[in-house]
């Protein structure tokens, strides 16, 4: 199980987006129709959003780190690797801590696969949108160095 110092700092994100992923839906109070014009609104929409838009970044991130590993990889054993994502991400929220930062009623069960993959994509959103693919790139990079594999080495090359 990795520690907080084994995988690297999650990369600095907008207060907005921090209540979005870290105030949980069940705790919210109705949100008012969405307005970026709007000083009461959250510039990101909601979490929902922001979890969407993060949920294709981190796949086309890893995929990318797959596809550019050296040695290459067949097209089938960049899939086989690409499954392993869902566990992956159980791992960094762990690493992270994340679950326990959520705010949300005593019925949510934080360690559902759903709710995990919720905090990653929309953290994942709120680095591409606030600081691009290039960040989310390294970040990711950076937690799939720190995985270890079999023969002990790195993963992408």
């Amino acid at each position: 199980m990795h520690t907080e110092t084994e995988i690297p700092p999650a990369p600095q994100i907008d207060g907005e987006a921090m209540l979005e992923i870290f105030v949980h839906q069940s705790v919210r109070f109705p949100s008012p129709p969405m307005n970026p014009n709007s000083d009461s609104s959250s510039p990101f929409g909601d979490g929902v959003r922001l979890a969407m838009i993060g949920s294709k970044v981190l796949e086309a991130a890893y995929m990318y780190l797959l596809f550019s590993q050296q040695p290459l990889l067949k097209a089938e054993e960049m899939e086989v690797q690409f499954s392993n994502l869902p566990d992956l991400v159980e791992r960094w929220v762990e690493g992270y801590k994340w679950r326990e930062k959520v705010r949300h009623t005593a019925d949510v069960d934080m360690h559902d696969p759903k709710e995990t993959r919720y905090i990653m994509d929309a953290y994942v959103g709120a680095v591409f949108l606030g600081r691009g693919f290039e960040a989310v790139m390294r970040w990711v990079q950076g937690l799939v160095d720190a995985e270890p594999i079999p023969n002990g080495g790195a993963l992408t090359g």
